[in-house]
């Protein structure tokens, strides 16, 4: 079974490709803190929630998107709406040919360096776009893991030191 946040996205793919007005819309409820913590209490009526979300979008362009912000609010599920947010951008992206992918390493690559590598990817696995997210992390020593589509790509110092030890302990 898929995680709720993975059903909501779908869902709201099959109805909009708006990502925009998505992005915008949930920006807009998370960035003042007051009215994202009434939208997620329960000590706040799903009518007074309702009335806020009416108001609030009434004529903008992110006012598509609000019968999908009263969905979540009635059925208290709005604290979901960061995930959705991110499912919906990798499920469209997949849709489009592209995929999301995690490039951790111990010092932060030139912008040069990961474009070159993300056209690469591009190429070796025939996709139309590649996002790499970049975490630091400094116990890989140098190099860098990659995890793209299921596949990890290890090609850090610590990795290699690894590997020679299991090769070595073999030996024995």
């Amino acid at each position: 079974m898929r995680p709720l946040e993975t059903r909501y996205a779908l869902a709201l793919l099959e109805l909009s490709r708006n990502e925009q007005a998505l992005t915008k819309g949930a920006a807009l409820l998370q960035e003042a803190p007051d009215l994202w913590r009434a939208l997620n209490s329960p000590c706040v009526s799903r009518e007074e929630k309702d009335r806020v979300l009416c108001r609030l979008f009434e004529g903008t362009a992110e006012g598509e998107m609000l019968p999908f912000f009263r969905l979540l609010s009635g059925r208290e599920r709005m604290e979901l709406l960061p995930a959705i947010v991110k499912e919906y951008h990798r499920l469209k992206l997949e849709e489009e040919g592209g995929a999301q992918g995690v490039f951790r390493c111990a010092r932060r690559p030139l912008p040069e360096d990961l474009a070159r590598l993300e056209e690469g990817l591009k190429r070796r696995r025939g996709l139309s776009r590649v996002e790499l997210q970049v975490e630091l992390d400094p116990e890989l020593l140098g190099g860098f893991v990659l995890q793209l589509q299921g596949v990890t790509y290890d090609k850090s110092v610590r990795g290699m030191l690894q590997a020679l030890r299991r090769r070595l302990k073999e030996r024995d």
